[in-house]
């Protein structure tokens, strides 16, 4: 059909989410049916078991081949995680496919469940501020075209998981989140479709929300949920072949549509398949899944003015790709561990630019300790109190911020409004930068340790610390009593590339990331992976 594309004309399950499967045998009625699936309702996520090579991939294809012939990418889309035998790929090129991932491409396994994930969670807050009551007005809005495709991109979403148990087992920190979808996703028209070789595999508070289930040919036909005579029934050797949950026998059919009925060649005939679909559907594919860029210009940031309520933007986010502040005044302390060019110096260049582009000179002034010169001439002359390029001479700068701090201390006359307001002293914020702490506390010991007991007040006096350190014995570090004062009072920081034999630092372990990339830890956040702002290298060295 034109406006359709390739798809059965007349077909009365078109935009209904109902997708022919392959032939149901009826012994009693002396017939074969074709197998319908209906996923519009309670039914809305599946669940398909089976043994080694009982065809569970390939009926995965068979399922969303069988939508992309009866629905189109406008109402449909599909998101897959292939942990199997990489059959997924074969129709990755589908309009309907927004993307697969593979185990080997962690970084787009994270982001496509984050991806289906954040289309939930936005939904939610979609139909809550519009008043929609349910998907099935959703979908009917959609389908009259009063809700448009640039406002609302996503139909009815599905994220597939080909290989369930090998996915909890590599990726146990993400099933939380599809867990959350299996649970909540069919409100908002999210499903989820997942392959198993044992119903074991799956747990129960997965399994529960599973409704529509397919049994193939299982290693152990004592596994069966539905039937286990039936299942012994099923013959070995066979792919395709299994049990609905009525127990009546069925024979998936396969991702082709040049009338062959065989798995011969079905490579070839898959890529046709989606070759033609995506010749005949003239209108916009799937979204597909945002990944984190390698590099962030900077300037692509909010400026350090913009956002004055959530402080100042730094990188964006893994799980949404937005936006991620450190808010100074209410968490004095900002940490950074990496290898040498992993984007430490480039995090306190960006910080400098933003802070001086939020406070003005007289607002905030900044003491900066550089060993090696990285942050030479960063700083505005109109921000910069003292630029100390060398540890051993800066005993006397940090005697007269120990003495700064001592005087803004909090007496026993202050107000308890004033104590809310901060308003006892008066003064600029001063903010205290530090590259390569490692170089600072030596042997010989700690100038800035002095400070070690005015820590808990910075927040209450107006000065801040960002502290940045090669990653090579972090661990070692945390014990250091300035740096472990700093992690007790709760710092946030973040960590970029490192060694993960060092261990956890922050509650977070690091490991091997291009420059730039890292783990924000935070209080208020999580541990999200993040991609700093890479800022110009005015030195020409290594970011």
């Amino acid at each position: 059909m034109e406006d359709r594309g390739l798809t059965q004309p007349g077909f009365e399950g078109a935009g209904r989410l109902v997708v022919p499967l392959g032939v149901v045998d009826k012994p009693y009625e002396q017939r074969r049916d074709t197998l319908y699936r209906d996923f519009s309702g309670a039914a809305g996520h599946m669940q398909i078991i089976g043994g080694p090579q009982s065809g569970k991939s390939t009926l995965l294809r068979t399922i969303i081949s069988g939508f992309a012939l009866t629905h189109t990418p406008h109402e449909v889309q599909f998101y897959g995680l292939d942990f199997g035998g990489g059959g997924l790929s074969s129709v990755a090129g589908l309009p309907h496919v927004g993307g697969v991932a593979s185990r080997l491409d962690p970084e787009k396994v994270r982001r496509t469940v984050a991806e289906v994930h954040g289309i939930m969670t936005r939904r939610e807050e979609y139909f809550r501020s519009t008043g929609v009551d349910s998907i099935a007005t959703y979908r009917r809005l959609r389908a009259r075209g009063e809700i448009s495709v640039t406002e609302q991109p996503w139909g009815d979403v599905f994220l597939v998981v080909d290989g369930w148990g090998n996915f909890r087992s590599d990726y146990e920190g993400l099933e939380s989140a599809v867990v959350d979808m299996a649970v909540r996703g069919l409100g908002y028209g999210i499903h989820v479709i997942l392959t198993a070789s044992r119903s074991m595999d799956v747990r129960s508070n997965v399994k529960d929300q599973l409704v529509n289930r397919l049994e193939l040919r299982l290693g152990d036909t004592m596994d069966s949920e539905l039937d286990r005579k039936a299942a012994v029934n099923v013959p070995p050797g066979v792919p395709g072949r299994g049990l609905t949950p009525e127990k009546l026998h069925f024979m998936a059919a396969v991702p082709r549509i040049d009338g062959i009925n065989s798995d011969s060649d079905l490579s070839e005939a898959t890529t046709a398949m989606v070759r033609e679909v995506g010749r005949h559907w003239p209108g916009a594919s799937a979204p597909k899944v945002r990944l984190l860029p390698r590099e962030l210009p900077g300037h692509e940031l909010p400026a350090g003015f913009a956002e004055p309520r959530r402080g100042v933007s730094f990188a964006i986010d893994e799980d949404d790709l937005e936006p991620v502040f450190a808010d100074f005044g209410r968490d004095p302390f900002f940490l950074v561990f990496g290898e040498s060019e992993s984007g430490k110096s480039n995090l306190l260049r960006l910080f400098i630019k933003q802070l001086t582009e939020r406070y003005d000179g007289d607002a905030a002034k900044f003491f900066v300790i550089d060993n090696r010169r990285a942050l030479l001439d960063v700083t505005p002359a109109t921000h910069l109190a003292e630029y100390v390029p060398m540890s051993n001479g800066m005993d006397h700068h940090v005697d007269a911020l120990a003495d700064l701090m001592q005087r803004r201390a909090p007496s026993a006359e202050v107000t308890a409004r004033q104590l809310r307001d901060r308003s006892w002293w008066q003064g600029p914020d001063v903010f205290v930068v530090v590259d390569d702490y490692d170089l600072v506390s030596t042997s010989s010991g700690n100038p800035l340790a002095k400070l070690t007991e005015q820590l808990p007040f910075a927040r209450d006096v107006g000065v801040r610390f960002i502290i940045a350190r090669n990653s090579a014995g972090a661990s070692r570090a945390a014990y250091e009593p300035f740096l472990q004062r700093m992690m007790e009072l709760g710092a946030q920081g973040l960590l970029l590339s490192g060694d993960p034999a060092e261990g956890e630092v922050l509650g977070a372990r690091m490991r091997p990331m291009p420059p730039g990339r890292g783990i924000f830890v935070s209080r208020q956040r999580g541990k999200p992976l993040v991609q700093t702002g890479l800022m110009p290298d005015v030195h020409g060295e290594a970011q």
